[in-house]
C-alpha cells in the first residue's frame, strides 16, 4: 500500500478500502507492506514488513534503537523536512477554522544541531530480562520504553540527550553492576535504585545527578561519586531523590545533596537561573535564547509597560523582559515554581519583579480588582491551553498585545479563535524546533486588539 500523509504524530497515513491505517516510521510516497490484524489490541495491530520504495527524504535514522524506541519519531526523515512538516501541520489545523486561514505561519526555527540537545534526561534502570540481547540476563540496565509499552529497551546511549548525561548513565550503570546495587522491580515493590535523571546547564556547562532512589542509604555510594567526578569534570552536585511509593512518578518529594550545591545554574541571554531536580525548565536551552529574542521582538513593549506573565513557571519569560518595562508581574500554580521565580529574580537583581502563587483565573481577576492594567500579557499554558473563561477574562483586561507561547499546534488554533471572536486578532505564527527528531513544535503568536 502507498503512504499518502503524515499524521500529528508523525506516523504515516495509508487507506484500504476505506479504513485509515496508521504506519510508525513511514513517509509519504512511499509503497511499503505491512500486516494488519483487526483482532488485536490497537498498538500489535499493524506491522511494517519492508519498504518496497522508500521516500527521497527517508534518511538512515542514526540511532541504532530507532526501529524500537517510542522518543522519537522522525529520526529517519531528513531533518529540513521534519521542519517542514511541523509548519504544515499548524497550517492544516489553521484551516478548520475559516476565522483563522489569513494567519501566516513562518517557517520553523530548526537547530543547529539537532541532536544532544536536551538539557533534562530521565532514565530508568531495570534488570537485564532473560535472553536479552547486548547484555546478561541479571545485570543492571538504562534505556527507553519500547513504542507504545512499559517494556524498557537496554542502550547505550540516547542521541537527543546531552553527551555528559550519556556519560553519566552509563558510569551509574557500571557502579550498579560491579557492586550488585538491587534495581527496583515495579511489580514486587523491591529493590532500591529506580530512575537517574541528569540536569545540564547547556551554557554554564554545570551538571546534576540525580539519583531516584527507595532509601537514603545506598551501599557503595562512596565509590558513585569518587567514578562521577573524576568521569564528569563539569559535576556541580549530586542528589538523592527518595521515592519509595507504588507510582509512575519518577520524583519523590524529599531531596538530599549527597555532594556539591542542591541546584545548578543555566544562563539565557544575560539571565541565570537556579535550576533544582523539580523545576520546570525548557530542555532545549538554545532554542529558548531564540525564543525568547523573537518573543520580545513581537511583544511591542514599551518602558512605561506593565508586563503581565501567566502560568509563568520560574519567571524564565517575565525576568528575560524585566528590563524592558516598568514592571513585570508572573502567576503561577505551582508555589514551588513561585519561589524560585522570587530567588531568580533576587540573583538577577530585577526589583521590578513580582510572583504570585494561585490559579491563574482567580488571581488574574483579584489583582485587576486591585487595580492591575497590564499593557502586555504573556501566556504559556500547559498542553490543554487556556480555559474560555481565561481568554475573556485576560480580553476584557483590554492589553495592547497579547502573546501566546504554546506546545500544543492543536489548542494553539482552538484559542486563536476565541481570542478572534473577542476582538483580538493574530497575523503570524512563529514556530520552533525545540524538540528535533519528535513530531512536537513549539509556537509564538502575538495577538492585537481589532
Amino acid at each position: 500500500m502507498k503512504i499518502e500523509d503524515l499524521n500529528e504524530a508523525g506516523e504515516g497515513v495509508a487507506f484500504y478500502k476505506k479504513l485509515k491505517i496508521n504506519v510508525e516510521k513511514t513517509l509519504p510516497g512511499e509503497e511499503v507492506l505491512i500486516e494488519y490484524h483487526r483482532e488485536r489490541p490497537r498498538k500489535d495491530r499493524i506491522r511494517l514488513l519492508k519498504i518496497l520504495q522508500p521516500s527521497p527524504h527517508r534518511r538512515e535514522a542514526p540511532c541504532p534503537y530507532f526501529a524500537e524506541c517510542g522518543g522519537c519519531q522522525l529520526q529517519h526523515l531528513e531533518y529540513s523536512r521534519q521542519l517542514f512538516f511541523k509548519q504544515q501541520q499548524i497550517q492544516r489545523l489553521l484551516l478548520a477554522y475559516p476565522a483563522l486561514k489569513h494567519i501566516i505561519v513562518q517557517p520553523v526555527e530548526g537547530m543547529p544541531e539537532p541532536f544532544y540537545y536536551r538539557n533534562k534526561t530521565q532514565m530508568p534502570f531495570q534488570l537485564m530480562p532473560p535472553l536479552q540481547p547486548g547484555g546478561l540476563q541479571g545485570e543492571a540496565m538504562f534505556g527507553l520504553f519500547r513504542s507504545g509499552t512499559h517494556e524498557v529497551i537496554p542502550i547505550e546511549q540516547c542521541l537527543v540527550e546531552s553527551r555528559d548525561a550519556n556519560r553519566a548513565l552509563q558510569i551509574i550503570r557500571d557502579w550498579a553492576n560491579r557492586f550488585r546495587i538491587s534495581i527496583y522491580d515495579e511489580t514486587r515493590h523491591e529493590g532500591i535504585l529506580r530512575h537517574a535523571v541528569i540536569r545540564k546547564g547547556i551554557f554554564t556547562h554545570q551538571l546534576m545527578v540525580v539519583l531516584v532512589a527507595t532509601a537514603r542509604e545506598i551501599p557503595h555510594l562512596p565509590d558513585l561519586l569518587r567514578e562521577l567526578k573524576a568521569g564528569l569534570p563539569s559535576l556541580h552536585g549530586v542528589q538523592i531523590n527518595l521515592n519509595s511509593e507504588k507510582t509512575n512518578l519518577i520524583l519523590g518529594e524529599q531531596n538530599i545533596t549527597a555532594w556539591g550545591e542542591p541546584y545548578i545554574e543555566e544562563r539565557l541571554g544575560r539571565r541565570r537561573y537556579r535550576v533544582y531536580p523539580h523545576t520546570f525548565f525548557q530542555v532545549n536551552s538554545v532554542q529558548m535564547v531564540r525564543l525568547l529574542d523573537k518573543l520580545a521582538q513581537i511583544a511591542g513593549l514599551q518602558p512605561g509597560d506593565v508586563l503581565l506573565d501567566l502560568f509563568c513557571g520560574v519567571g524564565t519569560i517575565a525576568l528575560h523582559l524585566a528590563d524592558k518595562v516598568r514592571q513585570v508581574i508572573g502567576i503561577e500554580s505551582n508555589p514551588g515554581a513561585v519561589s524560585a521565580a522570587l530567588q531568580n529574580a533576587a540573583d538577577n537583581n530585577a526589583g521590578n519583579a513580582e510572583f504570585f502563587s494561585g490559579d491563574a483565573r482567580q488571581k488574574f481577576r483579584e489583582l485587576r480588582e486591585g487595580g492591575l492594567q497590564p499593557a502586555v500579557i504573556i501566556t504559556d499554558p500547559p498542553r490543554k491551553g487556556i480555559e474560555e473563561t481565561l481568554i475573556r477574562e485576560i480580553c476584557a483586561a483590554g492589553p495592547r498585545t497579547v502573546v501566546y507561547l504554546s506546545c500544543n499546534p492543536k489548542t494553539l488554533v482552538r484559542d486563536l479563535e476565541v481570542f478572534d471572536q473577542a476582538g483580538y486578532r493574530c497575523k503570524e505564527i512563529f514556530p520552533f524546533d525545540m524538540f528535533p527528531q519528535t513530531y512536537h513544535v513549539e509556537s509564538l503568536a502575538a495577538l492585537k486588539i481589532q
